[in-house]
């Protein structure tokens, strides 16, 4: 998986690299290495706006793209948000991608499609 990270009004140094790296770790085991992921980090300088910290992530896979944002008082809260919630899209697309493909499916007791009773 190939990660670009941009950064907003934030200097993107070699820590916040290196933690995107590692919260990203998971999903780069779940997804196919030509699937594309853009990280984008911004920083508010209004002092009113108390999470200020902000953090998108767009990952772009097989029929879709998934989208996560968070706003954060820390950015490496926000990272860990967009990550977690990467995450668990993953898991419901994955659900759902098996819950079709067995719609229809004979049953063991009755040798008939589900749901066609």
């Amino acid at each position: 998986m190939r990660i670009d990270l941009t950064g907003t009004n934030i200097e993107i140094n070699g820590e916040l690299r290196a933690l995107v790296a590692k919260r990203f770790a998971k999903i780069k085991r779940r997804v196919p290495e030509h699937v594309h992921c853009e990280v984008i980090l911004a920083e508010e300088h209004n002092p009113k706006i108390a999470d200020g910290q902000k953090a998108e992530a767009n990952l772009h896979i097989k029929g879709g793209t998934i989208n996560a944002k968070a706003h954060e008082r820390d950015m490496a809260a926000a990272i860990g948000h967009i990550a977690d919630e990467v995450v668990r899209q993953l898991n419901r697309r994955g659900d759902r991608a098996r819950a079709h493909s067995r719609a229809g499916a004979d049953t063991i007791r009755h040798g008939h499609p589900q749901g066609a009773v």
